[in-house]
């Protein structure tokens, strides 16, 4: 048996970047699918082009840009993003909190009375969860007609539930004459994180990993079904056996966890208490073109089961065929909100949704639409009060086992100029899910670059 000098378990794009940094021929990436890409796969179905669930380039690595044009040979559109929210029939711009003009009377008031009532005079650095900070930040009107509502669907628990570091820019804090005039009429300045995404024109989000992927040496329809951190050998599901120099994970952290031998009840049960969304994503080809302006848009009200819809049309028009228009809807669960209900059940309702918000004009066109769908078994980290406890007892009782950990391995962002590894090791933990942190594609990439920074400065 050959050893391998750097075997990587997932061909998502952190894999893909670890084993392109390094340099594909020392690397063999094991892949449990048929096809590569993990998250930003995309796939066809009558003409229609689908991501695994939207995806967009928005990112200011100029490192990760490069990677991304060569990929497409520079055939990339890149547009202003329109997105905008629904709530009980209105459509409100995105962010909700600085277009409150387009909310009616009288909770446009109350919104910025509560507002400017709550938010003045907080000590922000006193608050414990994602609600005080909402409350704080936003004030309680605002907070509960809109993105308490929002937190239940998306990320599947009660605001107060989550922790607060991995908000950054994601959720945002306005300024107080934004929200003052935003209620007045619409502002004159752009002040979501969100301006201008690139996408490519053909072949979906997938085609901006095709760089990393050239001459990547991948074993796909490969499973690992157990790991030998003390051997250094991992056997797939098949019966094939790989020894390794250093192995570098980028499946899910629970499953990586439950297929070591060096594991325990204890670290199992530690695992256990990681939590992350499912996304059943329901893909609807309609034979006609949509009305809406949005890229994408949010849904406020709780009782739909649309989550965010994005127009795959709106992003490359070669993504659906002329005349129609590919609607992608999410739907969230996760441990704390079961899936319960019959997928033929929420299709049928998607559509029902549909039709209701406008986003599809037609009866006719509602009723001869063709819906698809695909289930992400691990989504969106929930950034809830166990993650950081969980984390660090699983990261010391594998660390004596060669876990190379980072400076920053308990926070939920990275910043790129500073983390760095701690030691070298003989196994590695990468990637959103394998890691456990809150992630965009172009993370992923730097990512692999930065593991790949670490293990060949010993040479």
């Amino acid at each position: 048996m050959k050893e391998i000098k750097y075997l990587i378990l997932g061909s998502g794009v952190s894999g893909l970047s670890a084993s392109y940094h390094l340099g594909h021929e020392d690397c063999l990436i094991l892949e449990k699918e048929a096809h590569s890409y993990g998250l930003i796969h995309s796939y066809k179905s009558n003409g229609f082009t689908w991501d695994l669930g939207p995806h967009v380039s928005f990112t200011k690595h100029e490192y990760v840009k490069d990677i991304f044009r060569k990929s497409v040979n520079g055939l990339f559109f890149e547009k202003e993003v329109k997105v905008g929210n629904y709530y009980r029939g209105n459509w409100v711009t995105h962010p909700v909190q600085t277009n409150l003009y387009q909310i009616p009377e009288p909770l446009r008031s109350v919104c910025v009375d509560s507002f400017l009532k709550k938010t003045v005079g907080i000590n922000i650095d006193k608050i414990q969860n994602y609600k005080e900070w909402l409350t704080a930040s936003l004030g309680d009107a605002i907070t509960n007609n809109f993105v308490a509502p929002y937190t239940r669907k998306y990320w599947t628990v009660e605001p107060e539930e989550l922790s607060i570091d991995w908000i950054a820019s994601r959720v945002y804090k306005p300024k107080i004459k934004d929200v003052v005039e935003g209620a007045k009429g619409k502002l004159h300045k752009k002040i979501h994180y969100i301006n201008k995404i690139r996408y490519p024109h053909c072949g979906g989000f997938e085609s901006f990993g095709e760089y990393l992927h050239k001459g990547a040496n991948i074993m796909r329809d490969s499973e690992a079904v157990h790991i030998d951190l003390d051997k250094k050998n991992v056997k797939c599901k098949d019966g094939s056996l790989y020894s390794y120099q250093k192995l570098i994970s980028t499946i899910p952290l629970p499953e990586f966890v439950k297929i070591i031998k060096n594991s325990s009840p204890e670290l199992v049960d530690a695992a256990e208490q990681l939590s992350c969304t499912q996304l059943l994503l329901i893909n609807v080809e309609v034979d006609e073109t949509s009305n809406k302006l949005e890229d994408w848009f949010y849904i406020y009200d709780e009782d739909k089961f649309c989550t965010r819809i994005t127009f795959t049309e709106k992003l490359s028009k070669n993504n659906a065929p002329k005349g129609k228009s590919g609607i992608q809807v999410e739907v969230y669960f996760s441990k704390y909100k079961p899936y319960e209900n019959n997928v033929e059940f929420i299709k049928e309702k998607v559509v029902d949704e549909l039709l209701e918000m406008g986003v599809i004009e037609r009866e006719e066109s509602a009723k001869n639409s063709k819906v698809n769908h695909r289930w992400v078994k691990y989504a969106n980290i929930i950034f809830d009060h166990k993650r950081k406890e969980a984390l660090n007892y699983i990261f010391d009782r594998l660390s004596p086992f060669g876990l190379s950990r980072k400076d920053d391995d308990l926070h939920a962002l990275t910043d790129w100029s500073k983390t760095t590894y701690l030691q070298k090791g003989s196994f590695y933990l990468l990637g959103r899910h394998g890691e456990w942190k809150y992630y965009w594609s172009d993370d992923c990439i730097l990512s692999g670059k930065k593991l790949a920074d670490n293990l060949l400065s010993d040479i």
